[in-house]
């Protein structure tokens, strides 16, 4: 009785099996597909740390509005009290 052997195809100059080859290219398929979900995976972590980003940027730009508005005040009350001590100086005269 003999042994069947699946078909051969003459890749470059060497005798593969068939099944070797469709093996190989369901591996480097499902290699390729991995690769797409990784890129897929980290484009959706670039994109929240760019909204991340931006949020934080956002803040930032409000904190730094707050504290220039807390100067203005500041030096509103450093005015304010120079005229306290103006008017209190003339009536200790």
């Amino acid at each position: 009785m003999e042994t069947i052997q699946p078909p051969r195809v003459n890749l470059i100059r060497y005798e593969v099996p068939l099944t070797w080859l469709i093996g190989g290219c369901g591996c480097i398929a499902s290699a390729l597909f991995y690769a797409g979900w990784q890129a897929a995976d980290l484009k959706a972590q670039l994109e929240s740390a760019v909204r991340l980003g931006k949020e934080v940027m956002q803040k930032q730009e409000a904190m730094n509005q707050d504290l220039m508005n807390l100067k203005v005040k500041d030096q509103l009350i450093d005015a304010k009290i120079l005229q306290l001590e103006q008017r209190v100086a003339k009536v200790e005269k």
